[in-house]
């Protein structure tokens, strides 16, 4: 009785004071679902973060074996541009021995045939 006629003159003195005081438990519930909210939230963010992270090494690894079959292939285009070239270099010298002896021997010149003889024996 004491505590009801105490609340009456509160009610009369500061109205605003108690309607404050009789919101606490519903704001203690909606601060409640807020926070579970942002946990939620936070959980989702979070999982997402790692799913991001697994994606970027996925693609990263898969990038990185690009790279090595890539620089693999360049390396074997390489030797074989390098072997195509010694290939090319000598047949060129052939077909000059070719025109320095053969034609020369159609023609039945026997120095200039000495000469180039000489010259191919002496470049090895």
């Amino acid at each position: 009785m004491i505590r009801q006629a105490a609340r009456r003159i509160a009610r009369r003195l500061a109205p605003t004071v108690m309607a404050s005081i009789s919101d606490v438990p519903r704001l203690r519930a909606q601060v409640r679902q807020a926070q579970e909210r942002a946990t939620a939230a936070t959980n989702r963010t979070r999982a997402l973060r790692q799913r991001v992270a697994k994606l970027e090494r996925r693609r990263l690894a898969a990038a990185e074996r690009q790279i090595r079959a890539l620089n693999d292939r360049v390396e074997r285009l390489e030797t074989e541009l390098r072997l195509e070239r010694q290939l090319s270099r000598r047949v060129a010298e052939v077909t000059d021995i070719v025109q320095e002896v053969l034609l020369p021997a159609a023609n039945r010149d026997d120095d200039r045939i000495r000469e180039a003889l000489d010259r191919y024996r002496d470049s090895f």
